[in-house]
């Protein structure tokens, strides 16, 4: 777990960093400078839709890529393989733009009556659909390299950053909104650029191609994999996202977007954790395969279950007993507040995800990859079906009860079936010691009296009292209790730091 543990590591300090920026942006200044309309195309749909467009134009590259790199290590075959991240996506682009155009009167006749911004900026999904493919291409090919900390910090920081400075700008009223859309769609150019130049840094960027990888004896296996996972992986991008496909079709449009996907930004912080050991942790496990080497491969389940279970747990509660005076402290918080609720719901569905364990990577990268494409049609089918009879009922609410019904559903039948195909599972006695804490803790914070803010400085200071308190008895507890060995063992490695470089104690 070490490669795993120091490049995860790396890489959650700067997913956090862009969380917080992302923060900072949709809650303060999108809100400050954007309408409820604007809000809900810029920060939502121009982001969700070509990631879901994305999915299908990628032809299942990063999952391949991943699964067969350890038949690719002399620098000939790395230079084939290169060649076939680079190269194939262009193939499933055509056939996105083809298709995408040939459905366009569907398109305009879904989200016209109440949402035509959507309408009017349809062509710009185009652009934006081959900047995100061919980013997350080199992204996967700099994670076979084990190296993820800089792409992370390509993608989560220094597009936000420049997200930011556009929206300024637009807030100033320096550029029009068409600009800032514009702009938006060149800042992907821009993070190609980055992350072929830090390719070269690395000494891992090929000037020629080689299209030897047609001849390589991998091929036509790579070749049925990847069809496979372009089927799990369209279902796999829609699912996080296809709340934000359908609500703004339905009453409030636009505007009930812009609701749920604050209320829902504020919940996903907690699974930035589990997105960072997954990108280190999917190459281990596929070596493991490779080795036959099961018991490795339930170590690291049992671990990251139970790691990331006690760190989105923290989270959660952190998050969950001071969500009110969380959206106290937003601009027009009588509109966004709305979405309480599913907060509560997405952050559960959040935790449920988590304290699984690696579920889809330990399927993808097995003998039994295409019952993960199953699972994922299925999770598809039971989340749109939810949706389409929720939404309508209670909005976005209804969007997150539907997220929320679909994922522990989803999640617990892979689980059982891992369980019987393999032999292994994620829980262990710690499981049950995290729920106990967790449970204390939060009857204990959210139950303790506290006065009621009257400004921004009573509501921060009560919002850290709380935190304070909740890491005293839940963390304090998974220390004491010894409840995870990597934990405990990272703690006394950075308090030994800190007395030795801070306090200058020996």
């Amino acid at each position: 777990m070490g490669i795993i543990v120091r490049q995860g590591f790396k890489s959650s300090i700067v997913s956090y960093v862009g969380v917080v920026i992302g923060i900072f942006n949709i809650l303060i200044l999108y809100n400050q400078f954007l309408t409820q309309e604007q809000l809900g195309l810029y920060a939502s749909t121009l982001l969700t839709f070509p990631v879901i467009y994305m999915s299908f134009a990628l032809l299942g590259v990063p999952s391949v890529a991943v699964r067969f790199h350890s038949r690719f290590q002399d620098h000939d075959s790395r230079r084939q393989l290169f060649t076939f991240i680079i190269i194939t996506p262009v193939v499933g682009l055509a056939a996105f733009v083809a298709l995408y155009l040939l459905f366009k009167p569907l398109y305009l006749k879904f989200y016209l009556d109440h949402s035509p911004m959507l309408v009017k900026y349809y062509y710009v999904f185009i652009p934006l659909t081959i900047g995100m493919v061919y980013l997350l291409a080199l992204e996967s090919y700099s994670r076979i390299n084990l190296r993820i900390a800089v792409p992370s910090l390509i993608r989560e920081v220094g597009l936000r950053l420049f997200n930011s400075a556009v929206v300024i700008l637009f807030g100033y009223k320096l550029i029009t909104f068409d600009t800032m859309v514009n702009l938006t769609v060149l800042s992907y150019g821009l993070a190609i650029a980055a992350m072929l130049i830090y390719l070269h840094f690395q000494k891992r960027l090929y000037t020629s191609l080689d299209f030897g990888f047609i001849k390589h004896p991998a091929f036509k296996e790579m070749y049925r994999y990847g069809l496979w996972v372009l089927l799990g992986g369209a279902s796999a991008a829609l699912l996080p996202h296809i709340e934000k496909v359908l609500l703004p079709a339905f009453k409030g449009g636009l505007g009930s977007t812009a609701i749920f996907d604050i209320a829902s930004r504020i919940a996903l912080v907690i699974s930035i954790p589990r997105n960072s050991i997954v990108m280190i942790s999917a190459p281990i496990i596929s070596q493991a395969y490779a080795r036959n080497d099961i018991a490795h491969i339930d170590t690291i389940y049992k671990k990251s279950s139970l790691n990331l279970f006690i760190i989105g747990s923290f989270l959660f509660l952190g998050i969950w007993t001071n969500i009110d005076a969380i959206f106290g402290i937003i601009p027009k918080s009588e509109i966004y507040s709305q979405g309480k609720w599913v907060v509560l719901m997405v952050g559960i569905s959040r935790i449920a995800d988590m304290m699984t364990g690696l579920n889809s990577e330990i399927l993808t990268n097995s003998k039994y990859y295409r019952y993960d494409i199953v699972f994922m049609l299925f999770f598809t089918i039971l989340i749109l079906f939810s949706s389409q009879f929720l939404i309508p009922l209670y909005g976005f609410n209804g969007a997150a009860a539907a997220a929320l019904f679909s994922t522990v559903v989803y999640n617990f039948v892979k689980l059982f079936f891992i369980r019987q195909k393999l032999g292994i599972q994620p829980f262990t006695p710690g499981t049950f010691k995290v729920i106990i804490l967790g449970t204390a803790a939060y009857l204990l914070a959210r139950y303790m009296p506290f006065p009621e803010p009257e400004n921004l400085i009573t509501t921060l200071l009560i919002i850290l009292a709380r935190s304070v308190m909740i890491t005293v008895i839940f963390g304090g507890g998974i220390l004491l209790w010894k409840v995870s060995e990597d934990i405990s063992a990272g703690f006394s490695s950075g308090w030994k730091l800190i007395k030795t470089s801070i306090l200058r104690i020996k």
